[in-house]
């Protein structure tokens, strides 16, 4: 297993920057499990004076023992008899005379408040009575992020407007993950992303010495490897009702995105599906699409598995549970091989996304967009059932009245002037702006021929691959 810390370089500027205050900084860090919090933390601390503590769920004693023992230690003094975190508080503030802050970190905090509902308050009169305008740092981390808001940010909360620094951790970018595997080729490093998400911890059981099968049968196809149960493990830490949750997600794997259906297939009435879709919108693992030049309002809506480790989980996984419970990997491995490279097409769309927003602000777009997101829609005139376009990515400009359309093509040949042709076509049927102005760009896996690079040339629009990227 590869530890690597890689990137997060604007988080610990921001961490830094709260840091090089005068006053007390109080951060609160949050996001899914295993994405990397506590790593950011401890590079951060490392080079500072600190007390840390990993919370778990034995209750507030045994958490409070442990941190007055933290405490003690970094002071060299005996352990003292407080029974109260505010008591602890008031001895570190006593004993700490240090010239630069002090970076005190409850990690997974939400534990705390899990068990113990007084925990917000308490925390409220440390902030506002004790440690206030001390040199401090205190940060409260944690991997149940509606527990870390409902305790920490939201306005029911008695810290509610104490902090001065909030951070929600989310996955690493696709651009970064070469930083994971320096010896492997784009197309290898996307195969793993679609398996393995941005999730640092994830990445780390891949071996890039082994081909991306062997890894999948030691990793996610092994009922003994740790990643075997974690799509449901990771429902079952942050949901109360996971069976649910994991029906309503197993359904969206399968290719069923529109409301009815999902409800359908995952034993709900609609108007109750709403709630769960909204839950798992909230928690960063589906996301709600509409048609990018549409409000928002649109009852043209679809729902997709917005987390890479999760949409594999359920469909590469779970759909072959029965089968892995018994020994047999062959038969995950076969779905896998007929069904990936068509899988990674979606992936693919995720990576051209984040590609755009990443050359959006290097300003190496023929205009700087305000929102992106795909587009679909009706062809005027054309016969039913051969009336539907669909446009991978479109990024608009409603002050500029500019329009960029994007295709990504996850394919094993070289891209030709139809794929070009096609889109523009397409481009027509979008009721945007009578007089908007076009762009179009296609990224591909494989490149482009000839005749395309010469036409792109000629009609000036934008031929991209992963080098323009990583």
């Amino acid at each position: 297993m590869i530890r690597k810390f890689i990137n997060r370089t604007e988080e610990l500027e921001v961490l830094n920057r709260e840091y090089q205050t005068d006053a007390l900084s109080f951060t609160v860090i949050y996001g899914r499990r295993r994405v990397g919090k506590t790593e950011l933390i401890h590079k951060f601390q490392m080079d500072k004076p600190h007390i840390y503590l990993l919370a778990d769920k034995r209750g507030t004693l045994s958490n409070l023992y442990r941190f007055r023992k933290r405490a003690a230690d970094l002071f060299g003094d005996y352990e003292p008899n407080l029974e109260t975190f505010d008591q602890v508080f008031e001895y570190i503030k006593t004993r700490w005379n240090g010239k630069e802050k002090l970076v005190i970190v409850i990690d997974e905090f939400s534990y705390l408040a899990q068990v113990d509902d007084s925990i917000p308050s308490v925390f409220q009169l440390i902030v506002d009575e004790i440690i206030k305008g001390g040199p401090f740092h205190l940060i409260l981390c944690g991997s149940s992020i509606s527990m870390m808001e409902k305790s920490t940010l939201a306005y029911s909360s008695p810290l509610y407007g104490r902090r001065t620094g909030q951070m929600l951790i989310k996955p690493m970018l696709f651009k970064h993950i070469h930083e994971f595997f320096p010896k492997l080729s784009s197309e290898d490093i996307v195969n793993i992303y679609g398996a393995a998400g941005g999730v640092p911890f994830y990445l780390s059981f891949f071996n890039e010495e082994h081909s991306f099968y062997d890894n999948l049968k030691n990793i996610l196809f092994a009922k003994e490897s740790v990643l075997y149960a974690e799509g449901e493990f990771l429902l079952r830490e942050q949901l109360r009702e996971p069976a649910t949750y994991m029906n309503i997600l197993f359904a969206i794997s399968k290719g069923t995105v529109r409301l009815s259906e999902i409800a359908s297939r995952s034993f709900l009435e609609p108007k109750d599906l709403t709630y769960y879709l909204d839950t798992l919108i909230q928690l960063g693992f589906v996301r709600k699409e509409h048609p990018i030049t549409e409000k928002t309002t649109t009852k043209k809506t679809i729902y997709r598995i917005d987390d890479e480790f999760l949409r594999f989980w359920f469909r590469f996984v779970l759909s072959h549970k029965d089968e892995l419970e018994q020994g047999d990997k062959e038969s995950a491995i076969e779905d896998l091989k007929n069904a990936y490279n068509n899988y990674l097409g979606e992936t693919f769309e995720q990576i051209g996304r984040e590609m755009l927003l990443y050359l959006n602000s290097k300003d190496k777009l023929p205009f700087r967009f305000q929102k992106l997101g795909r587009q679909w829609g009706k062809i005027p005139h054309a016969p039913k059932g051969h009336n539907d376009y669909e446009i991978d990515i479109a990024a608009i400009n409603s002050d500029t009245k500019e329009i960029l359309f994007f295709e990504c093509k996850w394919k094993n040949k070289t891209i030709d002037i139809d794929v070009y042709e096609k889109l523009v076509e397409k481009a027509k049927s979008v009721k945007w702006l009578p007089d908007r102005k076009d762009y179009f760009a296609i990224i591909s896996k494989s490149g482009f021929t000839d005749g395309m690079k010469r036409m792109a040339k000629e009609e000036g629009f934008l031929l991209l691959t992963l080098d323009d990227y990583i």
